[in-house]
Order: C-alpha cells, then structure tokens, then sequence
C-alpha cells in the first residue's frame, strides 16, 4: 500500500472545517445531541462522584481525559455523515452501527487511547496525593478557594495539565487523521499512524491551532457549560471528518 500524502493546510482552513461541521449538525441536530448526550451524562456522572468523594481538584484530569479517548468516539459520526451525504435518511442506529463498520485495527487504536486515559488518571492521582494528601476534603468551596489563590491549587493544576498535555499531543498527532484513515480502510495501522503524523507536521500551524480548538471548546463544554456539550461535540467530530477530507481527499 502507497504511503499516503496529506495535503498541505492554513489556519484558515480552521473556519471552514467549523463551519462544514456546523451544517452537517444542523441536518441531524436533535440525534446528534442525543447520541453526544450520552457521553455527557457520563461525564456528569464522574464529576458527581469526585465532588461527593472531596476530590474535586480532579474534575480537571477527568475532562482532559476525554481528550484522550474522543477520537476513539468519532466513528458513529463518521457513519452518520456519510449518510447524510449521500442524502439518506438517519436514526440513532447508525451512530452505534459505526462502531460495527471499524477495523480491527481502529479498536487497537481505541485501546492505546484507553491505556494512556488510566496513564494519565493515575498520574494526576498522584499528583493530587502529593499536593492535596489522601485525607484532606477539597469539595468546591475548598477548590474554588484555591482557585482563587489559596493553596496549591493552582501549582495542582499546572504539573498535572504538563502530562496531560504531552499525552494528548502524542494520542493528537497519531490519531487526528489515523481513525478516519482506518475507518475508511485507506490505510493499515502503520500506514494511517505514519500519515497521520506526517499531516500534523507538514501543516503544523493550522494543525497546531485546530489542536488548540478543539481542547478550548471542548473543556469549555465540559467544565464551565455541561449543556452545550451535547452540541459542542457533534460539531467538532463532524468538523473533524471535513479535515481530514481536505487533507487526505479521495
């Protein structure tokens, strides 16, 4: 199998991708949401459970988690956009379906992705043990107060964002355009991995700033407004698709 070339990119890409995802939402909206509802109910699930436990400090390390696994997440869109494409009519069905369509060699991908998610809940447990201890409370009031200056919140926060960042940065580079490269079956593992870095490389910028995009609007959703995640994601998994249209075209 040829290696496969990625065109080059510019930051204004970036709008276009946006902007394409946003359409494709508009045409399944209501299931679109419902599916990424799912997710977010989870998610609230686990940031209940941390604040209940006085553990709040790593409701932080849980939604950059979600970093780490949501590319394993894309396939059910994937499968819904593809649809949508060929002007054919959509149900819930066929965002569960797409996990069916992927390669076993995407499911190693999501595997990987799995291994550095509990990597990097152990690390920022930790991390949170040798600042905070195992025994000392920290609910909201106490986060919000170190948040605002007091304690080690914030020193919490920095180290334990550095490692979650170099995880995020290594899944991102091999995976932005890996996962739709095998679910696609252009490429095999090696093949769609090696692709995938090589796009990220040969129009860093503009991959760089999609990278940064895609954290701030996704940490946005997740930490400061939950209920817009439900369209926040759908938008970006679609817009997603569309890169990696333009940068590996068929």
């Amino acid at each position: 199998m040829s290696a496969l070339a990625p065109n080059a990119v510019n930051l204004s890409s970036l709008v276009g991708w946006v902007r394409a995802g946003w359409q494709t939402f508009l045409q399944a909206w209501g299931l679109s949401a419902a599916y990424a509802g799912i997710f977010a109910v989870l998610g609230f699930m686990q940031f209940f459970a941390v604040v209940t436990a006085g553990l709040s400090p790593l409701v932080v390390a849980i939604a950059g988690g979600f970093m780490l696994i949501g590319p394993a997440l894309l396939c059910g869109f994937f499968n819904v956009s593809d649809h949508l494409e060929r002007g054919e009519q959509v149900s819930v069905g066929h965002f569960f379906a797409g996990f069916r369509l992927a390669p076993p060699a995407l499911w190693v991908v999501a595997l990987v992705e799995m291994f550095l998610f509990l990597i990097w809940l152990t690390d920022a447990g930790v991390v949170y043990g040798l600042y905070f201890g195992v025994t000392k409370d920290m609910g909201l009031p106490e986060f919000f107060a170190g948040l605002a200056g007091e304690g080690d919140t914030w020193p919490y926060l920095f180290f334990s964002g550095l490692m979650g960042t170099l995880l995020a940065f290594i899944i991102y580079t091999t995976s932005a355009f890996a996962v739709p490269l095998l679910f696609y079956r252009r490429a095999n593992l090696a093949g769609a991995v090696s692709a995938s870095v090589r796009a990220v490389f040969s129009s860093f910028p503009a991959m760089l700033g999609w990278a940064v995009v895609l954290s701030v609007a996704m940490f946005a959703a997740m930490l400061l407004l939950l209920p817009l995640f439900p369209v926040v994601f759908p938008v970006l998994a679609y817009a997603s698709r569309h890169a990696y249209r333009e940068v590996f075209p068929e």
